[in-house]
């Protein structure tokens, strides 16, 4: 409800049903459910358009969008959304903004698993996460170095803690290919992910799949062939804009940038799920 007030905040046009739902991660008749409770109880109208909009009263309540929020490039909603579509798993959208890697948006069908401990924010658990992985692999070799001596934390048995074997994989990502964790966070849920470049081949967002791990080892080819070719969609298709550079992302007391090792002026925007 908390989540639905903040959407409705953040759109002058308003919202119809069926974007609420999606945003949310929900199924339609759960968002009518919800938007239907905010009629009754004055907090939002019912426009003749079927947008629905908070009230006057209502916007006195909710915070103003932050300043820090994440900016995401026009269109990437929609991106998610197909990924979901194409492969029926839960899906997130990860952005780099003010020092932090965060997972602004995400989709999945009421009753999919989600990771336990996913928060909305990527930071000490990157090396454990597909999504935080390829946040990583855009630090130059300084900058992962000082995040491997704050110590690789364990969270599984099959949690990457040796460096060497986390910059083996990065490098790897870094050369195209795609990011994993296999029961690395949480047991029996695995993930993978893959950057979406601009026009220029500099990354400004992730895009990422969570499943179990039965999945994971039945479906992972045809599901990684989803992943790269929406990620394509959103790159090519899209031509999505870049995100300022953000010098502070993964080390907010270091100060060190995120970028990949191409850039010269530009950063990524590249963790609890915000809209599911």
């Amino acid at each position: 409800m908390l989540r639905l007030l903040t959407y409705l905040a953040e759109s002058d046009a308003g919202l119809r049903a069926d974007a609420v739902a999606a945003r949310l991660g929900k199924s339609p008749s759960t968002a009518y459910n919800l938007l239907d409770t905010l009629v009754r109880e004055g907090f939002v109208v019912h426009g003749a358009d079927g947008a629905y909009r908070l009230t006057a009263d209502a916007n006195a309540l909710v915070p103003p969008v932050s300043a820090t929020a994440a900016r995401l490039p026009t269109g990437l909603d929609g991106i998610l959304d197909t990924l979901f579509e194409r492969t029926h798993k839960r899906v997130y959208l990860a952005a780099a903004q003010s020092g932090r890697v965060i997972i602004p948006l995400a989709r999945g069908r009421q009753g999919m698993p989600r990771i336990p401990g996913l928060g909305a924010r990527i930071g000490e658990n990157a090396h454990a996460l597909a999504l935080g992985k390829v946040a990583l692999s855009l630090l130059d070799d300084a900058g992962i170095d000082r995040y491997a001596r704050a110590g690789l934390r364990a969270f599984t048995p099959k949690t990457i803690t040796d460096p060497d074997r986390l910059r083996t994989q990065l490098a790897a990502i870094r050369g195209g290919a795609v990011a994993f964790d296999a029961e690395e966070f949480r047991e029996d849920f695995c993930c993978l992910a893959a950057p979406v470049l601009n026009v220029r081949g500099q990354a400004v967002a992730a895009l990422g799949i969570s499943m179990s791990a039965r999945c994971f080892e039945l479906e992972r080819a045809e599901l990684t062939e989803a992943l790269c070719e929406v990620a394509l969609q959103a790159s090519v298709v899209l031509g999505v804009p870049e995100i300022p550079e953000d010098r502070r992302v993964l080390e907010p007391r270091a100060g060190a940038n995120l970028r990949s090792a191409t850039a010269t002026s530009s950063d990524i925007s590249i963790g609890e799920e915000v809209a599911s």
